[in-house]
């Protein structure tokens, strides 16, 4: 045994980051997929949402297409996958992010308690949300209506409001580019753009909640883990951000279409929590869900 080898069998961080894993890629939008942070031994899934990329073109040795009926959402492609994983760990990937062999070595190394990602930044090089706490019935009103969006990704308003609306009343706004450390996965949830989960973790609660088509699916996911494996926790693993292109995959011709999806997951997440307050949610964002029914037909 070389010195290599050995120091890989006396550090479990070491030898964890050599294990192979699979990463799953749902295929929407795109024509080309960069796989080049991973290794020669981890497995690669491409479930096709659409035709745009080509069958055969993933340049790994471990690559396997599986095609979709059409658009069946994110969720319900995850699922279809998660039945070929035959690694210890998958890792579920946007295809419109860009990481790198650092993020493939932290993403691997994790144990069963840990759901693990790392920090992104958007494509003008901001950074982006990928650990926030659950959000509240009201939270999930404002998501609705896009207040976000008004009042600015780094303003003091934003920031105070997302406060007063989230469960706990965590430091939200510290968490907008945050480079690592570690949360309940009972009070926080991770986003699925990047997302490195045990695989029989995963599979033990069903996988993706599918009638979630788009949107909401990955808070979903870590709610009903958590309730099953209280002792889990979110990790983001200290390194360079690597690059997500949020809503790189979606054409503005389509844009409306998609907002209507999100408002629909929104109104279903609030139907699946417990209490006045979200009926009284779901209903405030129904005249939302109408107005982009609207919006939807239009652009058809």
């Amino acid at each position: 045994m070389n010195a290599v080898q050995r120091a890989a069998v006396d550090n479990p961080v070491a030898r964890a980051s050599v294990e192979p894993v699979t990463v799953v890629y749902v295929a929407y939008g795109v024509t080309t997929l960069d796989v080049s942070w991973l290794d020669a031994d981890d497995a690669v899934i491409v479930v096709h949402n659409d035709d745009l990329l080509p069958l055969g073109s993933i340049e790994h040795g471990r690559g396997v297409d599986v095609v979709s009926r059409g658009n069946v959402g994110f969720g319900a492609a995850v699922n279809a996958a998660l039945d070929l994983v035959a690694t210890d760990r998958v890792i579920l990937c946007n295809p419109d992010t860009q990481l790198t062999r650092e993020h493939r070595q932290l993403l691997g190394s994790a144990g069963p308690d840990e759901l693990v990602t790392v920090a992104l930044d958007d494509d003008l090089g901001e950074p982006t949300w990928v650990v926030l706490p659950y959000p509240g019935a009201l939270a999930a009103v404002a998501m609705g209506y896009r207040l976000g969006r008004a009042l600015g990704r780094r303003s003091r308003l934003r920031a105070l409001a997302a406060r007063l609306l989230t469960v706990r009343r965590p430091r939200y706004a510290s968490l907008l580019g945050v480079d690592s450390g570690s949360w309940p996965l009972t009070t926080h949830w991770v986003s699925a753009a990047v997302l490195s989960t045990a695989t029989e973790r995963i599979r033990a609660v069903g996988g993706f909640d599918a009638g979630f088509f788009l949107y909401m699916e990955d808070v979903n996911l870590c709610q009903r883990l958590a309730v099953r494996f209280p002792s889990m926790r979110v990790r983001v693993a200290k390194s360079t951000p690597g690059r997500h292109a949020v809503g790189g995959s979606i054409s503005a011709r389509r844009r409306p279409a998609v907002e209507l999806e999100r408002i629909l997951s929104l109104r279903r997440y609030c139907s699946l929590q417990p209490g006045l307050g979200w009926r009284a949610a779901r209903a405030a964002l129904r005249p939302r869900a109408w107005w982009l029914t609207i919006r939807a037909g239009e652009t058809r």
